[in-house]
C-alpha cells in the first residue's frame, strides 16, 4: 500500500496563495503596462500617418487646382489646332504654328500613402478615414494617369511645327486622331478635378497653397504658375520655354 503524502508548505497555504496573488498581480500589471505602451505607440503612429498622408494629398490637390487654372489655355490651343487641321484638310496646306506646346505636367506623389498602406499603418486609422483617403487617392491616381497618357497625342501634335511641306498626306489622319485624343484627355481632366476637389474638401482635405508658394519660386520665374501652353501659338519656342524653368525644353 502506498501512503499518500500530504504536502504542507512551511508557512502554510495562506502564504502560498498570497505569493501567487502577488505574482499574478505583477503579471497583470506588466501586461497592462505593455498594452498601454503599445496603445500609445499605435496612437502616435496613427497621428503621424494621418498628418503625413494628409500633407501629401493636399499637395496633390494643389496640382489639380493648377491644372484647372490652365484649362482655358489648353482649350484655346485645341481650338487653334482644330482650325489648323481643318485648313489643312480643305486646302492641303496650313499656316505653320511656332508653338504648339504641351499641357502642363504637374507632379503627383503618393509614396507616403503607398508606404503607409504597405506597412499596415493605415489600419491604425478608423474605417471612415481609410475610406476617405482611398477615395481621394483614387481620383488623384486617375488624374495622374491621364496627364501622363496625354503626353503622347501632344507630342504628335507638335509635328505641326514642322510645317505642311514636312508632313505627308497620311500624317493628316494621325494628327487628327491625336487632336481628338488630346481633347478627350482635357475633358476627362476637367471632369475629374470638378468632382474630386469638392469631394476632398468634404472629407477634410484641401489644396496646399502654402506648399505651392514655397515650391513655385524654384519652378516658375517670379513664383507665378505660368504654363508654357498659355504662350501665344506664334511665340518662338525659345521664348515659350523661358516660362518654365526646365532643363530640357520642348
Amino acid at each position: 500500500m502506498f501512503r499518500l503524502l500530504r504536502l504542507k508548505p512551511p508557512h502554510g497555504w495562506n502564504a502560498v496563495a498570497w505569493e501567487l496573488a502577488i505574482v499574478t498581480l505583477g503579471v497583470l500589471v506588466a501586461l497592462a503596462a505593455q498594452q498601454t505602451v503599445e496603445a500609445l505607440h499605435d496612437r502616435s503612429t496613427a497621428a503621424e500617418t494621418r498628418a503625413d498622408v494628409t500633407d501629401e494629398l493636399n499637395s496633390n490637390l494643389m496640382s489639380m487646382v493648377l491644372r484647372q487654372s490652365s484649362e482655358p489655355c489648353i482649350e484655346r490651343r485645341l481650338t487653334e489646332l482644330r482650325a489648323i487641321v481643318t485648313q489643312w484638310e480643305k486646302t492641303g496646306s496650313f499656316e505653320t504654328p511656332r508653338w504648339v506646346a504641351q499641357t502642363p505636367v504637374i507632379e503627383i506623389e503618393l509614396s507616403r500613402y503607398d508606404a503607409a498602406r504597405l506597412a499596415g499603418r493605415l489600419a491604425l486609422l478608423s474605417g471612415e478615414e481609410q475610406y476617405r483617403m482611398g477615395a481621394v487617392v483614387a481620383r488623384i491616381r486617375k488624374f495622374d494617369e491621364w496627364q501622363i497618357q496625354e503626353r503622347v497625342p501632344w507630342g504628335q501634335l507638335r509635328a505641326l511645327q514642322f510645317g505642311p511641306d514636312a508632313l505627308a498626306v497620311d500624317d493628316r489622319a494621325r494628327i487628327r486622331g491625336a487632336l481628338q485624343d488630346a481633347s478627350t484627355f482635357s475633358y476627362e481632366a476637367r471632369i475629374n478635378a470638378a468632382q474630386a476637389l469638392p469631394m476632398a474638401r468634404r472629407y477634410g482635405f484641401k489644396p496646399d497653397e502654402k506648399g505651392f508658394r514655397e515650391m513655385a519660386m524654384e519652378v516658375w520665374p517670379g513664383g507665378r504658375f505660368t504654363p508654357s501652353i498659355c504662350a501665344s501659338i506664334d511665340t518662338s519656342p525659345e521664348e515659350a520655354n523661358k516660362k518654365v524653368m526646365i532643363p530640357l525644353p520642348l
